[in-house]
């Protein structure tokens, strides 16, 4: 029965991705055939197009595609270290210490990633830190994204059987050990396609730095469409830039979500 009820659960998760895929396709074949359309009723001037012609304009691009990339994976990474302390706080520190905790993982949540961004792209450089506008914007993601990302490794801490810590303790292991080599390594497999989809947020909100003059990729796409008069072009250029990355790490995550273990 077991062998029965593993081959369904394969076939079931086979299935949707199949259908994630062709639904993804489908999408995307809509959309082209909505701007082709567009075209083709004089909607969008093929004309406007022109500019993607030119090799300076996607190296100009290019440019600010690196920044985005940079953003978010800087991010990503400065969020996963920060948030394993907070998350183990949060379950182990005293009340009175927790409660600090808490309080700064759900103040930060509350607030608006804009706001966050902003904040460190005014106040660092005014505070006498001679501060890069793109690593102000880098910083402000990482302080949102590591609140968040704490509370995901919270429940995936939770979701730890306790009587696996229960018996690691009893073979006289530490606490720290025991989290160390028990129970985070299995926090972070069972919540990696919760942290996979966080990093699809982070990316997309990324774009959100430019509103702070940071030379991403939303930043440099406003400079090109001002410059050539095509911003209906420009940002759909743009869109299909992020719908591809995005959409490879939603493919990602829904891999690591059918081979995590029932």
């Amino acid at each position: 029965m077991t062998h029965v009820a593993g081959r369904g659960r394969r076939a079931l998760g086979s299935a949707r991705s199949v259908a994630a895929s062709l639904g993804g396709y489908l999408g995307l074949a809509i959309v082209v055939a909505l701007v082709l359309l567009g075209i083709a009723a004089g909607v969008l001037s093929a004309q406007r197009w022109g500019p993607f012609g030119d090799i300076r304009v996607w190296r100009f691009l290019g440019e600010g595609l690196l920044a985005t990339l940079q953003i978010g994976l800087v991010s990503m990474v400065a969020s996963l270290v920060l948030s394993v302390p907070l998350a183990l706080a949060r379950l182990a520190l005293p009340r009175p210490l927790r409660a600090v905790v808490v309080l700064w993982i759900e103040l930060v949540r509350a607030t608006p990633v804009l706001a966050i961004i902003l904040g460190t792209t005014l106040f660092l450089p005014r505070s006498g830190l001679d501060v890069e506008a793109i690593w102000a914007a880098t910083i402000g993601l990482t302080l949102y994204t590591s609140a968040v990302l704490a509370e995901i490794l919270r429940a995936g801490i939770l979701s730890i059987p306790r009587g696996e810590v229960e018996a690691a303790r009893s073979l006289g292991l530490s606490y720290a050990v025991t989290m160390r080599l028990i129970v985070l390594p299995q926090a972070v497999a069972r919540m990696m396609p919760a942290i996979v989809s966080q990093l699809i947020t982070l990316i997309k909100d990324t774009s959100l730095a430019s509103i702070a003059a940071v030379p991403e990729l939303v930043g440099h796409a406003r400079s090109s469409f001002v410059f050539f008069g095509n911003p209906a072009e420009t940002l759909f250029v743009v869109a299909c830039i992020y719908f591809v990355i995005c959409y490879s790490l939603s493919r990602f995550a829904r891999r690591l979500e059918q081979r995590r273990p029932a």
